[in-house]
């Protein structure tokens, strides 16, 4: 029998500081330094923050409650392939970084919508992707701060939509007034908190199950370690192909999105920026695996006690499979259950905020300055403040929205988060390696390549392809409505011996035409970014395309100068038709160089000038 949930004093007062420390750091730095009253410090630190703290923002920004509760309900149903997803998120940013950063980083610029402007001299890309941007960010905040809710529910009996309020009050208080420095320096402590609250768990779970060997001979009992999966089939859920192919074109859009570009931006050197985002890489999969691992120490001990909370009703979603393990593995441990919620508390207020630094730059630089380009310093700074309370009344109101959908965080975030991304993704890497581009194939391209992703969204939702869908087998429920503690776990766990209430959808449903709905949903993003370029190269063949030494070289990229730079000179040129683009950015660069030696020297001579002139 579970036990019965206790939040004690302990727990209450953890939870309060970590709040607590979150708001003290923004008014530490609305207090401090230039007081974020210009744009430059308030969005960018004044492009020369410590690359560390920026480190970990980065990484963060990418970690929440989808994180935190989603990836371990989706390995105790699953199974630890779909951990696998962080190689996704590795590839993604070492890729991502071969391509955003040459780009952006040397253009200095506040949002990435900006450089469409720039690569079509037109603003119709621009406002499109704005409005993909933005369609992304409130949908994303919503799960987010939806995702916390539902674990504080589940433990503290708190409403979803009280909980909901409390972190977007919270978020929004110390973004409005300590701007990006905040954010960044909030999103570092709340890495440790949350890094100890993960470990805390897998250690003390492991122990009340009997070790880490007991926990991997469990699962593997359980089928919970069938990894390797070479399937070809693309309508199963996981396999290696569609974890690491299918999720490294999901992942794709995080280096691209605004939050990444403004940590770009904060960067003194693009050095600093390629190791940013070399180092991060890494250490997102390390997350994942972890968290994956909350869920295997979950299905361990829930065998071990003989009682799955979510087949025996005993929780009512399965983003309350890490919380219910949490109270059970600490009743007896004051502050420790306080500790995983502030950790979750963290790990969501991090994302938010970051969320709302990026939607206030992006309103800031797309909306506002586009209809008011000579909008002062001061009152840029306050619009931007200002959006950050508009801003976070949008996202509770999409959280209590995206309350009433049903299953994990984790597939909620991939099915629903990345409708608008995908095709964002598709039409900056086609604007970055395709010279022959043009505004219109962006757009058209964008369209359609987000036509086909609804559509295939919606099917995949109202079909519930079997394959997809079947879970594992859960844990025995003999032991739920006994008052018993832990029972002797002698006998090898035998799952066939378990009739489990599985619901399987129906496969007559996949007759026909909506044989279509069954291909796994980790392969959308894949299929439409290669519509992206498919629709947007023959849009452009049509409409007619600019030949390549019209188009400006600061804003496209060789594919073969940027992923085989190491090849002979020769043989790259082959490979890229005879491409200009590569030798066209090296005399940039070469220019760029050479005028910033003569601004040095003339800095030098005029520092001289007037030290003779004080002397003198």
């Amino acid at each position: 029998m579970l036990a019965e949930v206790k939040f004690l004093v302990a727990d209450y007062i953890v939870c309060a500081l970590a709040l607590c420390v979150s708001v003290s750091i923004g008014l530490y730095y609305a207090c401090s330094g230039g007081r974020q009253v210009t744009t430059a410090e308030y969005h960018l630190g004044n492009r020369n923050l410590n690359f560390l703290p920026v480190m970990f923002s980065l990484m963060v920004t990418s970690q929440s409650s989808i994180l935190i509760l989603g990836a371990p309900a989706e390995t105790y149903l699953y199974g630890f392939l779909a951990t696998f997803i962080g190689f996704g998120f590795w590839f993604a940013y070492w890729l991502g970084a071969r391509i955003i950063i040459p780009v952006v980083h040397p253009l200095r610029i506040t949002s990435v919508n900006e450089y469409f402007e720039l690569r079509y001299k037109s603003n119709r890309v621009r406002i499109f992707t704005t409005i993909l941007s933005f369609m992304f960010w409130f949908i994303y905040l919503g799960i987010v701060t939806y995702g916390v809710s539902t674990a504080i529910e589940s433990v503290l009996g708190v409403p979803i939509w009280l909980c909901v309020v409390i972190v977007s009050i919270c978020s929004m208080i110390y973004t409005a007034i300590g701007g990006i420095k905040a954010v960044i320096w909030t999103d570092v402590i709340q890495y440790w908190i949350m890094l100890a609250s993960v470990l805390a768990i897998l250690i003390q779970g492991s122990l009340k199950v009997g070790g880490g060997s007991e926990v991997i001979r469990i699962n593997s009992k359980g089928k919970r370690l069938d990894i390797w999966n070479f399937s070809l089939d693309p309508t199963l859920r996981y396999t290696i192909w569609s974890s690491v192919i299918g999720n490294t074109a999901k992942i794709g859009f995080f280096p691209f999105a605004q939050s990444s570009v403004q940590r770009i931006g904060c960067m003194p050197t693009i050095k600093d920026a390629y190791r940013m985002f070399y180092i991060v890489a890494p250490l997102m999969c390390l997350s994942f695996l972890l968290a994956g691992s909350m869920g295997l120490v979950s299905y361990a001990y829930f065998v071990k006690v003989r009682c799955d909370p979510l087949a025996s009703k005993f929780i009512k979603n399965p983003n309350q499979i890490l919380p219910s393990l949490v109270t059970e593995i600490f009743q007896d441990t004051p502050g420790m259950t306080g500790l995983f919620i502030a950790g979750l508390l963290c790990a969501s207020l991090s994302t938010v905020s970051s969320g709302y630094a990026v939607i206030s730059s992006m309103t800031l630089q797309d909306i506002l300055k586009m209809k008011w380009p000579n909008l002062s310093e001061k009152r840029s700074t306050i619009a931007s403040k200002l959006t950050v309370l508009v801003i976070s009344i949008s996202t509770t109101v999409m959280a209590l929205v995206l309350a009433n959908i049903k299953g994990t965080l984790l597939k909620l975030a991939q099915m629903v988060m990345t409708i608008p991304t995908a095709p964002y993704t598709g039409i900056i890497l086609y604007s970055i390696f395709c010279t022959s581009a043009t505004s219109t194939g962006a757009i058209a391209g964008g369209i359609i390549s987000m036509m086909f992703y609804l559509w295939m969204a919606i099917g995949n939702i109202v079909v519930s392809p079997p394959s997809v869908e079947t879970k594992l087998a859960p844990a025995p429920l003999d032991m739920c409505f006994l008052n018993s503690s832990l029972v002797s776990y002698s006998e090898p766990y035998n799952v066939s011996s378990y009739s489990a209430d599985v619901s399987k959808p129906d496969q007559s449903s996949m007759e026909g035409f909506n044989q279509i709905y069954g291909m796994s949903f980790q392969w959308f993003d894949f299929i439409a970014i290669i519509l992206v370029f498919v629709v947007g190269l023959i849009t452009s063949k049509i409409v007619g395309s600019p030949k390549e030494e019209d188009v400006d070289a600061r804003y496209v990229l060789c594919f073969t100068e940027q992923f085989f730079p190491y090849l002979p000179e020769k043989v790259k040129h082959l490979l890229s038709c005879r491409s200009t683009i590569p030798k066209r950015r090296k005399q940039i660069k070469a220019e760029e160089r050479q005028d910033k030696k003569e601004i040095i020297v003339l800095h030098e001579q005029n520092a001289s000038n007037e030290t003779r002139q004080y002397i003198g």
